[in-house]
């Protein structure tokens, strides 16, 4: 079983059984999985004191099971362990400390302790600011300041440290100095403008860079504020306020995923219609979802929404452009705004993915069963297959929209198109005589 106090490790048995070993001699209880299965069951269950995920030859969906952990605890409330000891380089996945060798138990057992112990749990709705500088005074500075503010403070202290800690702590605001050595500051705020899952993250330049051509590159490369050392305690704490009251209200943000809003979508349906650029909007909805919810509850339901959030995330970052915008308008509803060229596979690597991951959400009981059956008051049962998705493609190939409203009506009509074809599906716009469905 899962639980408050047990730590769960999905791993190759033998290696794993050695770590649990070693946790047990340091007064943890772990358990060894090594079926995806079996994993998905015990992550959704109660939350357990920590989650180590082991990427080994032969272990069966290591990348599900990332996503699985991940999705359902979207706050520190169960730190959450990578191990990889390939000698892969690339970064970990958001939200996962990534350990590049096999750790001791004790190794372990300390950091789980030091990072139940920080502070994380229940702080989701506190504000979060990374402070980026290579000097540690300005980083302890920094750090105290957003203290004081009552803030969780995050550090970094070079811009590759940065981009992971962005990455895998979403913080609400980052405190950007530019004079690093390797990745500088402006390097920093290109690269988390370039990526749809931080886009949106205020950044506040404070450097000792003063010359106004220093701040215009900033503000220009996306940068929101640009303030110079030495700088004033107050006037930073009331820039810091300003802007994540601003950003709040701009946009629209929804509380389960942090993505914009319909406010935000429309103004930039609205700028990309006047400007007459190529055009696509894809609009996914998932089918099923309120039976899902009704049967598992709003915290089961929260985990599946942030989950197509980051399948849609990640596959417009890795198939779409920079400049592309991805909209949560409510529900299970998710926009993408992109270029023709880009949004057939967009979407088919959308659908691809949903299907992959979204039936470990339910029980194995239901998985096996493949769907939900419920029992209304007279006893009538009602059978809801495991979810499916549904993408509608709209362009300006074929056709010039003048207003929102016209995309979202087409959007409307091949959406009940594609709610009435079997299986998650994809379709675009009839005038360009294509569709798709997953296979």
């Amino acid at each position: 079983m899962s639980g408050p106090n047990v730590v769960l490790i999905y791993g190759p048995p033998a290696e794993a059984e050695r770590l649990r070993g070693e946790l047990a001699a340091e007064g943890l209880e772990a358990r060894v999985l090594s079926d995806l299965r079996v994993f998905a069951s015990a992550v959704l269950g109660a939350t357990p004191r920590a989650i180590v995920i082991w990427e080994a030859p032969g272990l069966e969906g290591v990348d599900v099971a990332l996503e699985l952990a991940r999705h359902r605890f979207p706050w520190v409330e169960c730190p959450l362990f990578l191990i990889r000891p390939s000698g892969d380089d690339s970064p970990s996945p958001p939200r996962w400390a990534l350990l590049r060798r096999v750790p001791t138990g004790r190794a372990l057992a300390e950091m789980i302790r030091n990072a139940s112990e920080g502070g994380g749990r229940g702080a989701g709705n506190i504000p979060r600011i990374l402070v980026v500088d290579d000097d540690q005074n300005m980083v302890l500075l920094g750090s105290q300041l957003v203290s004081s503010l009552g803030m969780i403070p995050l550090v970094a202290f070079s811009g590759q440290e940065a981009l992971d800690k962005v990455r895998r702590f979403r913080p609400d605001l980052v405190l950007l100095d530019i004079n690093m050595p390797g990745m500088d500051g402006f390097e920093v705020i290109q690269a988390l403008k370039a990526d749809p899952q931080t886009n949106l993250t205020p950044i506040i330049v404070f450097s000792a860079r003063s010359a106004e051509t220093d701040k215009v590159r900033a503000l220009k490369m996306g940068a929101d504020d640009y303030v110079t050392k030495p700088f004033s305690v107050p006037e930073l704490s009331a820039r810091i306020d300003r802007l994540l009251r601003r950003t709040a209200a701009e946009i629209s943000a929804s509380s389960t995923t942090g993505l914009p809003g319909s406010v935000s979508l429309e103004q930039v349906l609205l700028e990309r219609i006047r400007t007459g650029a190529p055009l696509a909007v894809l609009y996914a909805d998932a089918d099923h979802f309120k039976a899902f919810n009704d049967r598992y509850g709003f915290t089961r339901g929260d985990s599946v929404i942030r989950q197509i959030a980051d399948i849609v995330l990640t596959s417009v970052r890795d198939l779409g452009n920079a400049e592309d915008f991805v909209a949560h308008i409510g529900g299970d509803d998710f926009v993408v705004i992109t270029t023709p060229e880009r949004a057939v596979p967009i979407a088919r690597r959308i659908v691809e993915r949903f299907d992959r991951v979204i039936p470990y959400y339910y029980d194995p009981e239901d998985r096996e069963a493949n769907g939900i059956a419920t029992t209304d008051r007279r006893g009538r049962v009602t059978r809801f297959p495991i979810m499916t998705l549904s993408v509608a493609i709209v362009t300006n190939e074929f056709r010039r929209f003048h207003h929102p409203g016209e995309v979202a009506d087409v959007a409307a009509q091949l959406k009940r198109f594609a709610k009435s074809k079997p299986g998650s599906v994809w379709v675009k716009d009839q005038r360009s005589r294509d569709q798709g469905k997953s296979g």
